[in-house]
């Protein structure tokens, strides 16, 4: 190589030097995460595809290439369904070729940052068992026409959080000197105030009278409002954390607040009812793990004092939208006759239960979906039967002892509430079995626990692969 050549090579390195000490400082930052949030939002409010995904591919790209960490990108994974405005996908999918410039992004992320031994983690068995259920699910009661139609679904619950769980586990910057669990749950509260915004967005340009909510079945395009509130109980736990790790925690707090009222606004009946769970669990620990105790509740009193001079204010128009949510009624919308439905699967397939690619009378399916049984424990035997359950109770045992491995910790405690409201929730509904973003957010919080990593640099050393690094 000439001098020429070898100038050019230095100029370009201490360039792209520079430019990695930008972007991994950048988005460490509030700003970063706001402006991730504001394309998300812009995106889905003015219904433009080609803004939307586009900014957020091109933000993405800069980040992959600059940033050696993962956790940063945790924004752009779990938020970036949030620009889909509509359930029409060819008003979207038009967009893929801007996704392909990720991979050689993606591949530049891996190839420089492998910097330790690959190791598996605490939680690959038992999503492997569980990957590995879903695929088995319907041996021999099924035809291969139905098998096929539910093997994406399969595979994304399964062996893709699975993959989601290895990527987060070997490419977490463990040194960074970041409060992992901190930015964790700020970035999910900035993803908690984009979908309480859109849902608004939702319920104005419906133009209803608050009599009449119960009449309309809120949806934004990525989800309906039971997918609101369950997202939603993820991410308002999370920001209620962060009002004891901050100073000025108040904010949080009515942040937390803010979004624990859209899940009552979404109408999801059981969303309000484990949301309403989760929360007050959180609300407690809020009051017990404050750092101030007394600041925390004065400002409690303080927020609930100006919540109640709200009610006071437009009581006419809270009471119209109770008394809609009300009329909804507390009926089991047909799920009586899932669970008698799953029972019987079950009892016809003990074993490998009837398979995701089931289709009974009490539900109707589109081509690519599965066949609900809205409840984790009844879509499990129903579908997986025995080996199913099996595999589950596996799953579930290590995340309680993961938990439970140093539940006097405040994440762990608050992760603790929001996991008592998803699965909660979810023992009536579909959380478990919505691969995205759902479970990989389960897998990606259970890991947080698993690490258990401190702040304090002067600890880095006690951590996984630290000899790796001397």
């Amino acid at each position: 190589m000439n001098t020429k050549s070898t100038a050019l090579v230095q100029t370009f390195k201490k360039g792209y030097s520079k430019f990695e000490q930008i972007i991994r400082k950048f988005v460490y930052s509030d700003f970063y995460l706001l402006l991730v949030s504001l394309i998300l939002f812009l995106g889905w409010v003015t219904e433009c595809a080609p803004f939307g995904i586009s900014a957020m591919v091109v933000v993405t790209s800069i980040v992959l290439l600059g940033s050696d960490d993962i956790l940063p990108l945790t924004v752009n994974i779990f938020g970036a369904a949030l620009v889909i405005y509509t359930s029409e996908i060819d008003k979207i999918i038009f967009m893929w070729p801007m996704f392909l410039l990720l991979i050689p992004c993606l591949i530049i992320f891996i190839v420089k940052n492998c910097r330790h031994k690959f190791r598996l983690g605490k939680m690959f068995y038992p999503q492997l068992a569980v990957s590995l259920a879903l695929l088995l699910g319907g041996a021999g009661a099924i035809s291969a026409a139905d098998y096929a139609r539910a093997l994406p679904t399969a595979l994304i619950l399964g062996f893709g959080v699975l993959a989601i769980y290895l990527l987060y586990n070997h490419f977490l910057k463990r040194d960074s000197g970041v409060d992992i669990p901190k930015y964790f749950s700020k970035t999910m509260m900035y993803i908690g105030i984009v979908i309480s915004l859109e849902l608004i967005v939702v319920i104005i340009r419906a133009n209803l009278p608050f009599s009449e909510w119960h009449t309309e079945y809120w949806d934004v395009g990525w989800g309906n409002r039971n997918n609101i509130s369950t997202y939603l109980i993820l991410t308002a736990g999370l920001t209620m954390y962060l009002s004891t790790k901050e100073r000025f925690g108040w904010i949080y707090f009515a942040l937390s607040l803010f979004q624990y009222f859209c899940i009552i606004m979404s109408f999801s009946r059981g969303g309000i009812i484990f949301g309403a769970v989760s929360g007050a669990i959180a609300f407690v620990l809020t009051l017990v793990k404050s750092g101030n105790k007394k600041r925390a509740l004065i400002s409690t009193g303080i927020i609930l004092a100006i919540a109640l001079i709200l009610y006071l204010i437009f009581m006419d128009k809270i009471n119209a939208m109770i008394v809609s949510l009300m009329e909804r009624g507390m009926g089991t919308s047909g799920r009586t006759d899932l669970y008698q439905e799953a029972w019987d699967c079950f009892k016809a397939f003990p074993f490998f239960g009837a398979g995701l690619g089931y289709s009974g009378p009490n539900f109707e399916i589109n081509v690519m979906s599965t066949y609900w049984f809205h409840s984790t424990f009844f879509q499990v035997i129903g579908c997986m039967g025995i080996v199913g359950f099996a595999a589950y109770v596996y799953y579930y045992v290590i995340r309680a002892k993961l938990l439970f491995k140093d539940i006097k910790n405040t994440f762990n405690l608050f992760i603790m509430a929001i996991w008592i409201g998803f699965e909660g929730y979810s023992m009536i509904d579909t959380g478990t079995f919505v691969p995205y973003p759902n479970m990989m957010f389960i897998i990606i919080s259970t890991l947080l626990l698993e690490l258990n990593i401190p702040c304090n640099k002067q600890d880095y050393y006690n951590l996984p692969y630290a000899a790796e690094r001397k």
